[in-house]
């Protein structure tokens, strides 16, 4: 008979120091990522081209 087993040392979870730094170096790059298109996101909220507000007249007509 063949006895199996997994030994109780061998872990495949990464410990949570591992984990807190993944999540930290993801947050800095969504940060980033935010701050480089913050400017253009701030251009459409002041001053939406004309296009864009037919695009919405219509769609709001539809409704």
């Amino acid at each position: 008979m063949t006895k199996t087993a997994t030994p109780n040392h061998i872990v495949n979870f990464p410990n949570p120091q591992q984990i807190e730094k993944t999540i930290d170096v993801a947050e800095q790059q969504d940060l980033m990522f935010y701050n480089s298109i913050k400017p253009q996101l701030d251009e459409l909220v002041k001053n939406p081209s004309d296009e864009t507000i037919d695009k919405i007249l219509a769609y709001s007509k539809k409704k």
